[in-house]
């Protein structure tokens, strides 16, 4: 058979790992696949700008890659764009005041359809058996819009569709209510695609293997679970050299590789985070070995000399810190490597990360409350997610994260709290934003949306206006949901706070370096943020000893016995956390205590004339 893979937008302009893992499938089953990039074509076409713009920047929920395409597929609906349009400015307004976003959308939708005729009667569609888009986040419209297409040029191509977007109950919906798509695959699709392409070259019928969705089965209950792979070492390499064969020279910068060591998440398994509708129904951890994964780098390095790797895992294995990261440091790579973790991670850990190549790392940050994380279920502190942002910063390492609130039985007053937590932060780097917090399918408050205080789920609004479906249909349809609180709170009341320190901390204005230096016998602490109560600090002796302990978030218990075992008192040590915190040099919480100031090694001879002594100001 002959199979191509479609990649629509607003898919990003990247390798896209799902159909080249697939092709690579294919080719041992010895069936010809090719993956055919289209949204790289858009994207020349409109222009990467304004690509970039609505698949990256647009809000998440406001499916504004969706939209653009929604004409194409239902035609012409002036009060349903009227209204798509009038909600966005509601909802996302703040976040564009100069009106970009709207306006670049309808630039964009003004090309859609000459752009879906062109790639309509492109000859490539006559060499292929079977035509498989691949849909997640913001490609199911445009990809829906093609399909239904090809479908009627075509009646004898078999169209399939896959991805994030058709999993379980969303499958089922997309079958059902698109009768033109021949077969869905549910989950992952590493067993199911080949098998229903086998089926397909030999004339059987595929809907008895499990994880497609067929006509015979479509719309009748749960989508069929899929078989899944358990020993990843067993996965062909994904084949990208569709994409590196087609992206364009102004775009080589994005000539990176995505690369996957492991699926699931190994915390997920033991306490699912409430907001976190990752993995689907898969959430069980696998992980490739260190051998493997040094193998396929290898291969991928030497078949495409790729400017960087990007890791899909949902979260670091930590087996990986005894095996696979000192081999990468070994080598000695230079590829901008990418990880999930915890925000959990050791000091020495996050130094070992670094000098094995790794450049970023998204923790999963989310709060900085204690009791927040907790009923989130990360599994982390206020002190942990702070102290990871500071060695970071002190190990050139780059962290993606993003505060969250709306969390049901959340205090409030934690808010407050955290307010004043961020304005003593601004030293370290930024969040990606900070905002409400979505309902996903498949997360724990989607499931037990009840149980966890939340009630009338109901579709995100954006899917109303760009799909000319019933909310019921929606409802099996989506992945992204509204929900009201059982207890009626608006948390974006008492969060304007936070909001409010975090916008702060993006301005040129509220930022400003702090940072230390320990000479051995005296340490010196420079503060230059907005809230510095002085410029200069120099610390000796216990207050020292005191303030290097803290490097870690220590306990107050902690503190009183390293000032006890060099012969001093607790009543000392508790007078020193006090100056130190009302300082602003440290910071307390949860009964433990964390210094603020980023470690340093190269700092101005013309400071060390600064006289010494215990806290003294200047």
């Amino acid at each position: 058979m002959k199979v191509v893979f479609v990649n629509m937008p607003f898919a990003g302009l990247r390798a896209a790992i799902g159909p080249s893992l697939l092709k690579a499938h294919l080719a041992e089953r010895g069936h010809e696949a090719t993956v055919l990039y289209l949204n790289l074509r858009f994207a020349e076409e409109l222009g990467s700008f304004d690509y970039d713009f609505i698949a990256d920047r647009a809000p998440t929920q406001s499916l504004a890659g969706d939209w653009v395409f929604s004409s194409c597929l239902y035609g012409p609906r002036p009060a349903s764009d009227a209204a798509y349009l009038e909600s966005l400015t509601a909802r996302f307004g703040r976040y564009d005041p100069a009106g970009t976003l709207r306006a670049t959308i309808a630039r964009a939708r003004a090309e859609t359809e000459p752009f879906l005729e062109r790639c309509l009667d492109d000859p490539v569609w006559e060499q292929y058996d079977v035509i498989g888009f691949t849909s997640t986040f913001t490609q199911h419209v445009a990809s829906l819009a093609l399909a239904r297409r090809l479908k009627e040029r075509f009646p004898d191509k078999t169209l399939l569709f896959g991805g994030a977007n058709c999993e379980g109950a969303m499958g089922v919906a997309l079958k059902r209510l698109f009768p033109f798509v021949d077969y869905v695959c549910s989950g992952e699709a590493d067993l199911s695609l080949p098998a229903l392409i086998d089926a397909l070259a030999e004339g059987r019928d595929p809907s008895t293997i499990p994880g497609v969705i067929s006509e015979a089965n479509g719309g009748r209950g749960a989508a069929p679970s899929p078989e899944r792979v358990r020993h990843l070492d067993d996965l062909p390499v994904p084949d990208f050299s569709d994409y590196f064969g087609t992206v364009p020279s102004e775009m080589s910068a994005r000539r990176g590789v995505l690369m996957e060591t492991s699926r699931g998440c190994w915390w997920g398994e033991k306490h699912h985070c409430t907001f976190c509708g990752l993995n689907g129904t898969s959430m069980t951890f696998r992980s490739k070995s260190a051998t493997r994964v040094l193998d396929e780098l290898d291969t991928q390095v030497e078949r495409y000399r790729p400017t960087f790797i990007e890791m899909v895992d949902n979260i670091l294995d930590m087996h990986y810190f005894q095996d696979l990261l000192p081999a990468l440091r070994a080598r000695e790579l230079r590829l901008g490597l990418f990880y999930e973790t915890k925000a959990n991670l050791t000091k020495e850990q996050v130094f070992t990360l670094r000098a094995s190549g790794v450049e970023g790392i998204q923790p999963g940050i989310e709060s900085f409350s204690s009791d927040v994380l907790k009923l989130m279920r990360k599994g982390t502190t206020t002190l942990q997610n702070i102290q990871l942002l500071r060695w970071c910063q002190e190990a050139g390492m780059k962290v993606f994260w993003n505060l969250l609130y709306g969390f049901p039985g959340e205090d409030p007053e934690d808010y407050r709290t955290m307010a004043g937590i961020v304005d003593q932060l601004t030293h370290l780097q930024t969040p990606q934003g900070v905002g409400r917090i979505r309902l996903d399918r498949f997360s724990p408050n989607f499931e037990s949306a009840g149980e966890l205080g939340l009630c009338n789920v109901r579709p995100d609004q954006s899917y109303l206006h760009i799909y000319d479906e019933s909310e019921a249909d929606l409802a099996q349809l989506a992945y992204y949901f509204e929900h009201d609180y059982l207890d009626r709170r608006e948390p974006g009341d008492y969060a304007a706070e936070l909001e409010a320190a975090v916008w702060r901390w993006f301005g040129p204005a509220g930022r400003g370096a702090h940072v230390y230096l320990d000479r051995g016998d005296d340490l010196a602490v420079w503060d230059f943020r907005p809230v510095a109560k002085r410029r200069l600090t120099v610390l000796t002796g216990l207050d020292r000893e005191v303030y290097l302990l803290c490097d870690r978030q220590r306990s107050g218990r902690a503190v009183e016995e390293l000032v006890e075992g060099l012969g001093s008192t607790a009543e000392h040590a508790r007078d020193i956390l006090s100056r130190l915190t009302t300082d602003g040099l440290v910071l307390e919480a949860d009964d433990r205590y964390l210094i603020l100031a980023v470690a340093t090694s190269a700092i101005d001879d013309t400071v060390d004339q600064a006289p010494a002594g215990s806290l003294v100001a200047f």
